[in-house]
């Protein structure tokens, strides 16, 4: 049961020894991130299943979750803005397994994101977003949206602001 992006790019697994096993690593991380973006309260000691290191669970609860007090106790909280945090990690992380540009439909999908969610975040990171064309293997009802980290950054357009009216 792992994500569509992690079984597409097991196809493509590199012969060099220390670049497949890195890939592989790199994977296995990314769907763990993946299945961690699902969960809303974290209870369990293995919020992620006993497969997972606890020293990788450890780091997930730590860098993506907030402590809230619930129901007498503190509870760890998966909250809107920390699974906008893991969805940054996940395209940054397929962006470095897929040579800087990746299909971002796929990771929403995966993510059960919307759209206009996941071209924000896209955004944000200053990705040029692209329509894929041509590719093999794709679903033909979904447009596909292909992110491509470039140098140099695009310049973020600043927010035109109106300018405040003075009392009088």
């Amino acid at each position: 049961s792992h994500c569509s992006f992690v079984l597409e790019q097991l196809k493509f697994l590199p012969d060099d020894e220390k670049r497949r096993d890195h890939k592989a690593r790199c994977l296995w991380f990314l769907d763990t991130l993946v299945k961690f973006s699902y969960l809303r309260m974290i209870k369990k000691k293995h919020p992620v299943g006993p497969e997972c290191p606890q020293i990788i669970s450890r780091k997930l609860r730590r860098n993506f979750t907030s402590l809230t007090y619930n129901h007498g106790g503190v509870q760890n909280l998966v909250s809107a803005s920390m699974k906008a945090k893991i969805t940054a990690y996940v395209i940054a992380l397929a962006l470095h397994i897929d040579n800087f540009q990746t299909d971002l439909t796929i990771l929403q999908n995966d993510l059960k994101l919307q759209e206009s969610r996941m071209m924000d975040i896209a955004k944000a990171m200053r990705l040029k977003v692209s329509k894929a064309k041509g590719l093999l293997g794709l679903e033909n009802d979904q447009d596909h949206k292909l992110g491509t980290l470039s140098l140099p950054l695009p310049v973020q357009k600043a927010p035109r602001s109106q300018r405040k009216r003075r009392k009088i």
